[in-house]
């Protein structure tokens, strides 16, 4: 843990059921984001490990596309508070209410979501052992799209690695629309072909201009475990048969089909 910045907070960013987030400035002036557990959760210590574990996993990255840890303490009364660079944008989820993009700025986003799972999913600790980290819940309110075109994967909250005991296996918990076959099925141990259908997901979205995955609970969950593997050609037909192609790789029902994050950035970056 380190010793509390000196900061000066500002609007709520977001109330969530275990913290809240605030914009806030450092003394210099730097732009940053407080997360606060809520006090009522300090008597549950799973809770209080979930956002410890958050703090040390971010701490452990270094890449444009994810925030950069600053500072992580607990106040008097020992709630946890996570410091971190703010990613100045909009949400992908905004972005997608505000209507259609263009091929070329989707594609350039999801690369850049990618190459940020693919530091996640392969990043080691400092005796090189890999963390198997997992985020567990890429959707598009959880991706920021920067004012400079790049993107920034925000809220590692749920996040898995071999740094917390997954003593909710089997639990589903993410984003209703994005998660994977074996995330709603709970047959399987989730890695980071996990993160990858949730990162089609948000391609075929972006593509096509439309929700894949929609309705009641009981629905999406029945769609994502049993039904086809959507086409985005076959809702937009301006989709490129390549981009359809890895789409429909991205959203394989079962996890040794898909790519890693690392190829399927190749594939969206011409490599």
């Amino acid at each position: 843990m380190t010793e509390p910045p000196a900061l000066r907070l500002g609007r709520s960013l977001g109330v969530g059921a275990l913290a809240e987030t605030f914009a806030a400035q450092d003394a210099d002036g730097a732009a940053r984001v407080l997360k606060r557990m809520h006090r009522h959760c300090v008597y549950d210590p799973a809770l209080v490990a979930m956002v410890e574990h958050e703090g040390r996993l971010l701490g452990a990255f270094d890449h444009p596309g994810i925030p950069t840890l600053r500072a992580r303490y607990r106040d008097a009364a020992g709630v946890p508070h996570l410091v971190l660079d703010h990613a100045e944008g909009r949400g992908l989820d905004a972005v997608m209410a505000a209507g259609r993009v263009s091929q070329s700025l989707a594609t350039a986003w999801v690369a850049g979501l990618l190459d940020a799972l693919d530091h996640v999913h392969g990043r080691a600790d400092e005796a090189g052992e890999a963390l198997g980290a997992v985020h567990r819940d890429v959707a598009p309110g959880n991706v920021i799209a920067r004012d400079d075109g790049s993107v920034t994967l925000i809220d590692f909250g749920i996040a898995t690695s071999r740094w917390r005991e997954d003593g909710d296996r089997g639990v589903m918990k993410g984003t209703r629309g994005y998660m994977a076959p074996e995330v709603v099925t709970g047959l399987r141990v989730i890695d980071g072909r996990s993160d990858v259908f949730a990162a089609g997901v948000v391609l075929y979205e972006l593509l096509t201009g439309r929700r894949l995955y929609a309705g009641g609970a009981a629905e999406v969950m029945v769609a994502i475990a049993e039904g086809e593997v959507p086409s985005a050609r076959a809702a937009e037909a301006t989709v490129p048969d390549g981009l359809d192609a890895l789409v429909r790789r991205c959203l394989a029902k079962r996890a040794e089909q898909r790519p890693t994050a690392a190829e399927a950035r190749a594939v969206l970056r011409g490599g």
